[in-house]
Parts: C-alpha cells; structure tokens; sequence
C-alpha cells in the first residue's frame, strides 16, 4: 500500500514539546549532535530520502533537518536498528558500521510546536499509520511530501511528531532547520560507539531485548 498524496488545506493537530524536555540524538561525531542535515551532498543534489526529509520549503530551497527520539532507546532503534525488519527470521547489525557514532542530547531555550502524527493526528488528516508512518522505504518520497506540505502551510511549525515505528513506547521526532534558528544547543554524552562503553552497553541491552543479533 503506497502512501496516498495530501490535499490541502491540512487539518493538523498540534503538540508541545518543552523548553528544556531533552530529545535524544544518535548522531555522526565529526559532527555537533545538534547539527542538521543539510538535505544535500556537497554537488548541491538532494540526498537520500528518509521518511520526511529532505523536503523544499515555498521558496524551492532545501530544508535542513534532523531526527530524534524522546529516549536514548528510541533514538537507538531509530538509527541503528532502523533497517532490520520486524519480521526477518536472521537479525543482526554489525555495530562497526556505526562506530563513529555518539550518543547526543538536544535543548531547547523555548517551546517546540510540533505537528502530532500520533493516532489522534492521524485522524485528524485522515491518513493511517500503515501508510504515513509504517510505510516501507519506496514509499519515502511519498511521506516526504506530507511533511512538505505541513511545513508550507504552518508556518511556526518546528517539526513533526509520532509514535516510534521502530519503538512504539517512544516519540520520534523530526526537526526543520529553518525554523529553529538560535533555539536550540547540544551535548556529547560521551565519545563515540568505538570507545563509549555506557553507549556501547544500551544498544547491546536494547539489541538483547529485540534478539538482534550485534558484532
């Protein structure tokens, strides 16, 4: 079932995220944990697309972004879990491939207005989780858009806001660049997946939970 295409004017609902409420980052750490993608390569072509990203704002430019989770197992199934399938009978992840990656917590000095995708958001724009939020890879340029339109349409929107599909006990988020500028900052917890034992620990706790297999 492939993503069905918004029409607007959207309905959407609206959460809040906190001043000072941390949100979790697995992140790149040549890099700031509160850094954005910025949606393309260094050729200026746009980058691979994620479920709601990267998306062009009314002005035909490239809004950056950035995804995070309400927990550190959230943000850990979300990056480094993200691509094994619930239902493959082989589970693994080779934990080299994100050795370079940190564990990062984001701040924030004001509220967040966040559009809520959750069941009671999805009601609201009349499109279901199985398409919008539990969608398989092919269907990303076709979520993408719904973000799109959202960030055309409210124009204090932050981000977007939903129930983990990797981790559905958890928020995930996902965060537009343009409109957070001076908002938020961000702190290493420690180095990277390579040589931070306590990093290390959660995601071979989390992969145990999950029978994931990890080398």
């Amino acid at each position: 079932m492939s993503c069905r295409a918004p029409l607007p004017p959207l309905d959407p609902l609206f959460d809040r995220w906190p001043a000072g409420q941390v949100i979790h980052v697995i992140h790149d750490t040549a890099f700031a944990p509160e850094s954005f993608n910025p949606g393309v390569d260094a050729a200026g072509m746009p980058r691979r697309s994620t479920r709601f990203a990267p998306i062009r704002s009314l002005k035909g430019e490239v809004v950056p972004y950035l995804y995070g989770g309400s927990t550190l197992d959230c943000a850990v199934f979300e990056t480094v879990f993200h691509d094994v399938p619930i239902d493959a009978p082989d589970k693994f992840v080779d934990l080299d491939d994100f050795a370079q990656r940190g564990h990062g917590e984001l701040v924030f000095s004001r509220d967040l207005k966040l559009v809520d995708l959750t069941s009671e958001g999805q009601h609201r724009l009349k499109v279901p989780k199985e398409e919008l939020i539990a969608s398989p890879s092919r269907d990303y340029p076709g979520t993408a858009t719904w973000a799109e339109v959202l960030h055309h349409q409210v124009s204090d929107v932050d981000g977007l806001l939903w129930m983990s599909r990797q981790r559905d006990r958890h928020h995930a988020l996902v965060l537009f660049g343009d409109r957070l500028d001076g908002v938020l900052s961000g702190r290493r917890i420690g180095g990277p997946l390579a040589r931070n034992t306590a990093l290390r620990d959660a995601v071979l706790a989390a992969a145990l939970r999950a029978g994931i297999e990890t080398d």
